[in-house]
């Protein structure tokens, strides 16, 4: 399946932040998945999107009021289920195409998981991504990086 690349994938932290009332991006992380959620825009999860989510979301030095994990659960079935969400998985070029990002990038340590997620969005035709880190993908001159 091909994607339209006017499709974006949602950053972990515009989940978090949707999630998360404290934050002072709550409001524009919420507005933003609520029109995916209802079909108003095209938006795309992926399965590291989400299990990142459940690591800071229950984690309370990550986050100011921390989720159980029931909690956090229902929240990721809500993506999961929700028929306007694409969900888009790693491909079997996936985990070469991280390899190539790694070397063309020179990046190291944590960047591994940006490099893996540019990846699944490569292997899947998106080309655009929502998040508050901009700098952590400015550097892929392969996509589009939008701050919600």
């Amino acid at each position: 399946m091909t994607i339209s690349n006017t499709i974006a994938l949602l950053d972990t932290n515009v989940l978090v932040y949707a999630a998360d009332e404290a934050s002072p991006f709550h409001r524009r992380s919420r507005d933003l998945r609520n029109r995916g959620l209802n079909g108003q825009i095209s938006l795309c999860i992926c399965p590291q999107v989400l299990i990142e989510f459940f690591a800071i979301i229950t984690d309370p030095r990550r986050v100011e009021n921390p989720r159980e994990p029931k909690e956090a659960i229902e929240e990721m079935e809500k993506y999961l289920l929700s028929k306007n969400i694409i969900k888009i998985h790693p491909k079997e070029d996936t985990l070469h195409r991280t390899i190539y990002l790694l070397k063309k990038y020179n990046l190291k340590r944590q960047r591994v998981f940006d490099a893996q997620l540019v990846a699944t969005m490569l292997s899947n035709s998106v080309k655009r991504i929502y998040t508050f880190n901009q700098e952590d993908f400015s550097k892929f001159e392969e996509i589009e990086v939008f701050t919600p």
